[in-house]
């Protein structure tokens, strides 16, 4: 059974570790080069992980994903891959929808197609292409600035 708690960093942290790195990788295919990878434990003071409010999804206690939002911005989701395709990504991001004040928006890379259908399937549009680097990298990306009206 599927459930999702607040994140409880002595638990939760080396899971969601493991998670963003596996994941990770397969965001960045298609859109970024794969050396524009960060591992969590390099990158989460740079990218402001804990400015945002944390949420873990879990099958029989085990963390299977994270989500994270930080007023109207969903700043963080990662599925570990091996449980893609179970709608736990889809469970994570309603669940914080939900508490979100006003229209929701979220970045997501130009070719990180899983994420687009996700969120294009609960209502988000893009509303702005943006060409960038990769957060603490020199490596150039696309992304797409999608918003969710009310």
């Amino acid at each position: 059974m599927f459930s999702i708690r607040e994140y409880v960093h002595q638990l939760d942290w080396d899971e969601i570790c493991r998670i963003h790195d596996k994941a990770r990788i397969v965001e960045l295919e298609g859109s970024a080069s794969l050396d524009a990878f960060i591992p969590l434990e390099e990158c989460y003071k740079d990218e402001e992980l804990f400015n945002s409010k944390v949420y873990v999804g879990l099958i029989s206690n085990h963390v299977v994903g994270f989500v994270a939002y930080d007023k109207n911005d969903i700043t963080w989701l990662y599925v570990n891959p091996s449980s893609h395709k179970k709608g736990y990504g889809k469970k994570l991001l309603s669940y914080v929808l939900q508490k979100i004040q006003g229209n929701p928006t979220v970045t997501v890379l130009d070719n990180n197609f899983r994420a687009l259908n996700l969120y294009t399937s609960l209502g988000f549009k893009i509303i702005k292409e943006k060409v960038g680097k990769i957060s603490g990298t020199n490596y150039p990306a696309v992304g797409y600035k999608m918003k969710k009206t009310l």
